[in-house]
């Protein structure tokens, strides 16, 4: 969604609808410690979004002000699957606003008050979608610092995201919270938080995780107490009951995991939010082998071991019976000797059906429809659980080129997600292939189609023979049919960037200065040694100068 122009708010006195620019408000969603959230209409698209308005009040607090456009960057710069998208921001007529998806379905604060305690297993999937949301927060330099269940919404589809980044730390400006000063929601609050020392770090993000999950498997938080000082002490001092002792279907590696997110010394707790989540997933295959055991021991797995040990057993009891009169007989049916032969018969084929490996067209089938998600944590799963196995197992599958097409697709999406982190971190490029492609998508990311063709076609070239670069081949690959197809190839340099100019002289005068800025700093980077544009750039670095 392009940033809205338009006039300034106004209230219509007939009816409860507002009208701020191309936005219509239908209704509060509900309130901030800084923000009100109202469910609104983007006009030009006929969409329904969440807008997040400063409350004109604290329009006369700089540092509120500066917090509000400060969350409004650092949502522009997280794009993740479960971090609720941002399609823009600004100020009309002095009203600053955030523009977010809408997210229908509710939090997970009133989906707990509403349905209680949620089964592990869902804990667990939640835990991977925010540990995930988390990690890519915490590349990204951002300490989100107020994590907590009315904090993480569903879409429609059901699929958690994380929002509302309103006092979220960002590494790499300068801080708004004077040291020594908490901040956050005290029920979720790590020891350091509620002290205000050490600083807040990914680790800060953990324990409230912890604490969530914490909650989501007992229904109630790790901590309680009469008054806030009270919670902040148990923080510090008290240790949390474990989650098993309420929730009795909680496995004893998910207890574990929980109770070391809660550890009052962040040297103690996971090394990071992808520690977190290698940690669920091998929850996940931990209690599965667990289950098979136990299915296997409810079902009579003692004797058949031990028969299977020592066959002479099976071997007497499967002999023909004499003509005589059996001992058996009077017994009910299901204590005879055929009767439980038979149900041991069943019992060891159920067992060796359910360990036997996986076919080849089992292995490909179940990696197809989880590639068909747009999850890339199902993308993951895939490639560890079904391609890999396959691909060691039948080094001669007729799906091999098949395999290979999904494992360059997962590659290609790490290989861009990681690029992303590096680009905002300004990090060095590890290969000449992920420089080439970097400063490709840059000029095409500017709208520049006609330089980004010429850099995506001189990367094939020049690395189409090189192994390691292959990733980057086949993201340039893609780039130029995706531009070849659009008809965009042809755009005039000079113009493009006159307009560029412009866009950033009119987000400026809204007021939208950091969108302006990396406008003017896209303009220095990509074309401060084109001649021909030199004037053009000079006025760019021109409006930065005067802007420090």
């Amino acid at each position: 969604m392009a940033d809205p122009a338009g006039p300034s708010a106004s209230e219509s006195s007939q009816n409860s609808e507002r009208k701020l620019g191309p936005f219509v408000l239908k209704g509060k969603l509900g309130t901030g410690g800084m923000a009100v959230v109202y469910r609104a209409v983007y006009t030009k698209e006929n969409r329904e979004i969440a807008l997040k308005l400063l409350p004109a009040e604290a329009h006369e607090e700089p540092r509120l002000v500066a917090r509000f456009e400060r969350e409004a960057e650092i949502l522009r710069r997280l794009k993740h699957p479960h971090i609720i998208p941002c399609f823009g921001g600004g100020q009309i007529g002095g009203q600053r606003w955030i523009a977010m998806q809408l997210m229908t379905q509710g939090t997970l604060s009133a989906e707990l008050k509403r349905r209680g305690p949620f089964p592990w297993q869902e804990v667990v999937q939640i835990g991977l979608a925010v540990a995930s949301a988390l990690e890519c927060a915490h590349q990204a330099g951002i300490i989100h610092r107020d994590l907590k269940p009315s904090n993480l919404m569903r879409s429609q589809s059901g699929k958690i995201k994380l929002g509302d980044f309103g006092i979220a730390r960002d590494s790499e400006q300068t801080g708004l919270t004077a040291t020594g000063r908490t901040v956050g929601t005290f029920a979720y609050m790590a020891p350091e938080q509620v002290r205000g020392y050490p600083p807040a770090s990914p680790r800060t993000d953990l324990y409230s995780l912890g604490c969530v999950l914490f909650e989501l498997l007992t229904g109630k938080p790790p901590f309680e107490g009469s008054s806030p000082p009270e919670v902040m002490y148990a923080h510090i001092e008290k240790q949390p009951s474990r989650p098993s002792s309420m929730a009795l279907d909680c496995p004893l590696f998910l207890d574990t995991l929980v109770l070391q997110c809660l550890e009052k010394d962040p040297e103690k707790r996971p090394r990071d939010a992808s520690a977190v989540i290698v940690a669920l997933h091998e929850i996940q295959q931990k209690v599965a082998e667990q289950a098979g055991v136990s299915k296997h021991l409810a079902t009579g797995g003692p004797s058949a071991l031990h028969l299977s040990a020592d066959p002479q057993p099976v071997r007497s009891l499967l002999k023909p019976r004499k003509k005589r009169r059996s001992k058996e007989t009077g017994k009910p049916f299901y204590e005879r000797t055929p009767f439980l032969a038979a149900m041991l018969a069943v019992m060891v084929c159920g067992l060796a059906w359910a360990l036997w490996p996986l076919s080849e067209q089992q292995l490909f089938e179940r990696a197809r429809v989880m590639l068909e998600s747009d999850d890339p944590l199902q993308w993951d799963r895939a490639q560890r659980e079904f391609l890999q196995p396959l691909r060691r197992r039948f080094p001669q599958s007729s799906h091999l080129a098949d395999v290979q097409a999904w494992e360059d697709r997962i590659e290609m999406h790490k290989t861009e997600e990681k690029l992303k982190f590096k680009l905002k971190l300004g990090r060095e490029f590890d290969s000449e292939g992920e420089r080439l492609y970097a400063r490709a998508r840059q000029y095409e990311q500017f709208g520049d189609q006609v330089s980004a063709l010429e850099r995506y076609q001189a990367l094939v070239t020049l690395l189409q023979a090189d192994d390691k670069a292959r990733v980057f081949v086949n993201l340039a690959r893609r780039q130029i049919a995706a531009i070849q197809n659009s008809g965009t190839g042809h755009t005039d340099r000079l113009e493009l960037v006159r307009g560029a100019l412009e866009r950033a002289d009119g987000l400026r005068r809204d007021g939208n200065t950091l969108a302006a800025r990396e406008l003017w700093q896209s303009i220095i980077r990509l074309y401060g040694d084109n001649q021909e544009l030199a004037p053009l750039v000079a006025q760019a670095q021109q409006q930065l100068d005067e802007r420090k």
